[in-house]
């Protein structure tokens, strides 16, 4: 098993979703010998579009290419060390006419307790490949109203009517 794997059938605890774990190597270290930030940044930005694809998925809608607009509220709380298994633990936040926010809290197990090393909030938008324009988000459902951001609740009705196409593109986190 590599260091790092994303879940094809990840483990639910609430309404979070294990996007992600990975064993922290001596090779993303930092001057101080702890783990460099940017590296859990990188992995929050992996983690956060595997559960914005899940919440994609799991409502039955086509598959849509994503690329991160926006990384906000990132929070340090403690440092991360070699060695440690890290999970990446998503939650939807928000969805939008063509975004999705979801909430990415990364967690590790150490000296026998669970402790929160970094939050934040990513941003995604869904783009066709081809063109790079954005494109509607498969969550609204076709009662929706078109406008600004909607609430979790209002973004995460059940398909209702509207037959789920087959995937139009692939997921891609960058852009």
């Amino acid at each position: 098993m590599s260091a790092s794997e994303a879940s094809e059938s990840p483990e639910k605890q609430g309404e979070r979703y294990l996007a992600l774990k990975h064993v922290m190597m001596p090779r993303d270290t930092n001057p101080q010998g702890t783990i460099f930030g940017g590296v859990l940044l990188s992995f929050i930005d992996l983690a956060g579009s595997v559960g914005a694809i899940h919440e994609i998925r799991k409502r039955g809608w086509p598959e849509q290419s994503l690329v991160t607009v926006a990384m906000n509220s990132v929070e340090f709380h403690r440092p991360c060390f070699v060695g440690d298994l890290v999970s990446f633990w998503t939650e939807l936040r928000k969805v939008g006419k063509t975004s999705i926010t979801t909430h990415v809290t990364v967690e590790a197990d150490q000296q026998g307790e669970v402790v929160t090393l970094t939050e934040a909030d990513v941003t995604y938008v869904t783009v066709l490949m081809q063109d790079g324009k954005r494109t509607p988000v498969p969550l609204r459902g076709p009662d929706a109203e078109g406008g600004g951001g909607e609430s979790v609740e209002a973004s995460t009705k059940p398909n209702q009517g509207r037959k789920p196409g087959p995937p139009k593109s692939s997921f891609s986190p960058l852009w």
